[in-house]
C-alpha cells in the first residue's frame, strides 16, 4: 500500500510542479520587464530539463559533464541577454517542441511504416486486427494535426506581437488542449471501436510517455 500510494505521489507532485512552474512563466511574461532575473532564472530551468537533464542521464557521463559545463558557460556570459530575451526563448521552445512532435507523428503517415499511435497501441495490446490498425492510423493524423495547428498558432500569435495572448495560450492553455486530445480520442475509441478492449485516458497517457523514446520518427517495423 506504500509503494502504492509513493506511485500516486509523484505523478501527483510532478503534476502541481508544472502547473506552478507554468503559472510563474506566464506571470514572467506578461510582466517580466521588472524582474527580468526571474524570467531569465525561469528560462535556465526549462532549458536544463529539456537539455542537461536527459544528457546527465545518458550512459556518456564525460559526455554529458562536458555538454553542461557548456551549457552553463553559456548561461553565464549570455545572461543579459537572456533576460532581455527570455520569452523568444520559450517561444522557441513551445514552438519548435509542436513542430517537432508535428513531423514525428506525421512522417509515419507515408510509405510503409506503421503509424505512431499503432506502435503504442501494439505495445499495450499485442497483435491487432485490422479495424483497430485502421483506427490508429487515423489518431496519428489526428495527433499531427493537432499538433501542427499547435505551431501555427504560437508562430502567429507571438510573431505578430500577442504577446500576452500567445503566453496564455503557450502556459496555460497547451497543456489543457492536449488533455482535451486525449478525452477526446477516448470518446471517439468507444463509438468506434465499442467491442475493443478499452484502455483508459490515463493508460493512453502513459503509453505515449513511456514509450515515445522508442518511436523514431523513421523507424521502420
Amino acid at each position: 500500500m506504500i509503494d502504492g500510494a509513493r506511485g500516486h505521489l509523484v505523478p501527483a507532485l510532478a503534476l502541481v510542479l508544472f502547473v506552478c512552474f507554468a503559472i510563474a512563466v506566464h506571470i514572467a511574461v506578461v510582466d517580466g520587464s521588472r524582474v527580468p532575473a526571474v524570467g531569465a532564472g525561469l528560462c535556465a530551468l526549462s532549458i536544463a530539463a529539456f537539455v542537461v537533464v536527459p544528457l546527465i542521464r545518458s550512459r556518456r557521463p564525460f559526455g554529458a559533464l562536458l555538454a553542461v559545463s557548456a551549457a552553463v558557460l553559456v548561461l553565464w556570459s549570455g545572461w543579459p541577454a537572456l533576460e532581455r530575451h527570455f520569452s523568444s526563448v520559450f517561444f522557441v521552445e513551445h514552438a519548435g517542441a509542436n513542430l517537432l512532435l508535428a513531423i514525428v507523428f506525421g512522417r509515419t503517415l507515408f510509405g510503409n511504416r506503421e503509424t505512431l499511435c499503432t506502435r503504442f497501441a501494439r505495445v499495450v495490446h499485442g497483435s491487432l486486427p485490422p479495424d483497430v490498425e485502421s483506427y490508429t492510423r487515423g489518431v496519428t493524423f489526428a495527433w499531427t494535426i493537432f499538433f501542427a495547428s499547435m505551431f501555427a498558432a504560437s508562430c502567429g500569435l507571438y510573431l505578430l506581437g500577442f504577446v500576452t495572448a500567445w503566453s496564455v495560450f503557450a502556459n496555460l492553455l497547451s497543456p489543457i488542449l492536449v488533455a482535451a486530445m486525449f478525452v477526446a480520442e477516448y470518446a471517439v475509441r468507444r463509438v468506434v471501436l465499442p467491442k475493443w478492449e478499452r484502455t483508459s485516458i490515463v493508460g493512453g497517457f502513459d503509453a505515449f510517455v513511456r514509450h515515445f523514446g522508442a518511436a523514431q520518427p523513421n523507424a521502420r517495423r
